[in-house]
């Protein structure tokens, strides 16, 4: 296709590519013959082919390298949610031997000016068919102060582990808007990196939580990039003082509550955190956000970088109560997925956990401190992919179910993988549960439990609790119902987890049985 615009200049660059806006991808890249084939990387390089006439090339300067700007194309849902974290740049681990500033470091001078090519994904159609929505350009000169700083410090964080050896134990959860995401999978060739590390490929990318946050705040309402977002009035989110890193911040709410009891803690921020009450299922969650002047993880600042709050109880005897668990997914997704892609790796590769310690003491539970947990990629290879991969297979050829009658309880169990020594989590059902499945599918453990399924049995279909499938219920390959399904950390992966990293923490832990 012949260039209706000048190269040089990033004005001509953007009206030209204005004329994609409402169009459909596959009329922009229809005369490069692609269909049902383009995936997500593919959009990018058939608009840039196909409508600015740039041979697709892994060169390291900007797509318009005379402008200069860089493209990029992604995906968003009508949830205001982004496909996907935004690759940026390659991570050439070697340039790190040294420090280099943000200003001079090969990410800044690819990607300091960014157009966004924004399209709007629908459910059961294909990307291709995607209506392009929003052109915007994206420049670190012209965004809100407090994002350019914040990415600034991610890059730092990111390449002093680089340059002290410690390529190798990069993880995503070590910042907040940008990230070190790998590259392929574990069996990738390993790169050389400083001081005689070796590290799997990575590259620097806003994280999918920054993503959404863009697309939340700014390109959906057109907002300028350099508008600052003003809080709602009367919505409780946490106000981190000006200057003050979100980990100093936290070491300071640490200094001021370390060892006070929870009931002292209640008392106190009541006033700024309405409803606060000590007892009630949530109670030691609701006093753990009150620290952060906060009810719930519904924060902006929590959101946009991907980090969700969990208080751990302690008890007298230094075990955990509470079980943590993640959002639900789409369990018949997983047939058409990857490891790497699944819904499970992504939110675990690239959530942070910002744990609150209550530890039991003589007069009751005491503030203990923070902790963040994390994943790197190559844990959750060790630690989750067995448990996914049992699932995907389990799915694939279909889940069998065990039911055994007890008295006034029925105990179902199914065949997918539980909790096994060599990996940090399970998955199981998340809310309530709900079956409405082929008999075939399901067995009794002995004859009263048969002619319990026998009895709840209509058309050939074992139905359990069918009030609840439309709001718990989740729809399988093989056309079975059964409760939606998270994915759960063992309390004792997360408290050896805490007691490796006591050390971290404000108050002295006591592990011997009391």
């Amino acid at each position: 296709m012949r260039k209706k615009y000048d190269m040089t200049k990033i004005e001509s660059i953007y009206e030209y590519a204005l004329q994609m806006k409402n169009q459909r991808i596959s009329d922009i890249v229809k005369e490069a013959g692609k269909k049902e084939s383009a995936d997500k990387g593919e959009i990018g390089n058939l608009i840039q082919e196909c409508y600015f006439g740039i041979p697709r090339n892994p060169s390291t300067e900007p797509d318009f390298p005379e402008a200069p700007l860089e493209l990029k194309t992604f995906g968003y849902w009508e949830t205001k949610r982004a496909d996907q974290r935004l690759a940026l740049s390659a991570i050439d681990y070697m340039d790190y031997q040294n420090e280099v500033s943000f200003e001079e470091s090969h990410l800044y001078k690819k990607c300091h000016n960014m157009l966004f090519v924004v399209y709007l994904l629908q459910t059961g159609q294909l990307r291709i068919e995607s209506e392009i929505k929003y052109l915007r350009l994206y420049e670190f000169e012209k965004i809100v102060a407090s994002d350019i700083e914040q990415i600034k410090r991610d890059y730092y964080i990111i390449t002093k582990k680089i340059m002290e050896g410690k390529a190798s134990e990069l993880s995503e959860g070590d910042t907040e808007f940008l990230g070190a995401a790998r590259r392929g999978d574990k069996n990738s060739k390993k790169q050389d990196a400083p001081k005689g590390d070796k590290a799997l490929p990575r590259r620097f990318a806003f994280k999918q939580s920054y993503m959404s946050y863009l697309i939340r705040e700014y390109i959906v309402p057109e907002k300028d990039f350099d508008q600052v977002i003003y809080l709602k009035k009367k919505r409780c989110e946490m106000k981190i003082p000006r200057g003050k890193s979100f980990e100093d911040w936290l070491k300071a709410i640490d200094e001021k509550w370390c060892g006070k009891n929870v009931r002292k803690i209640a008392t106190s921020k009541s006033k700024s955190v309405n409803g606060l009450k000590i007892n009630g299922k949530d109670a030691f969650s609701r006093i753990g956000l009150s620290l952060l002047g906060i009810k719930s993880n519904a924060d902006a600042y929590l959101m946009k970088t991907h980090t969700v709050v969990k208080s751990i109880r302690i008890n007298k005897k230094r075990k955990i109560k509470e079980k943590i668990s993640f959002p639900t997914f789409e369990i018949a997704d997983v047939i058409n997925q990857e490891w790497e892609e699944s819904e499970v790796f992504r939110y675990l590769s690239e959530q942070r956990f910002l744990l609150q310690i209550f530890v039991e003491e003589e007069k009751g539970y005491v503030y203990a401190g923070h902790l963040f947990l994390k994943f790197t990629p190559e844990q959750l290879d060790e630690w989750a992919k067995e448990t996914w991969e049992d699932l995907k297979s389990k799915v694939v050829n279909g889940i069998r179910f065990t039911l055994e009658k007890r008295k006034n309880d029925v105990i179902i169990h199914s065949n997918i993988q539980g909790k096994t020594e060599n990996q940090m989590g399970l998955i199981k059902v998340h809310g309530q549960s709900t079956y409405d499945i082929d008999r075939k599918n399901i067995i009794g453990v002995d004859e009263v439990s048969e002619q319990y399924i026998e009895k709840n049995t209509v058309n050939g279909r074992f139905i359990q609790q069918a009030e609840k499938k439309g709001t718990f219920g989740c729809k399988l390959p093989n056309g079975d119902i059964i409760g939606k399904q998270s994915y759960w950390l063992n309390n004792d992966f997360v408290l050896n987890y805490i007691k490796e990293h006591s050390g971290e923490l404000a108050y002295n832990v006591t592990w011997e049985k009391k």
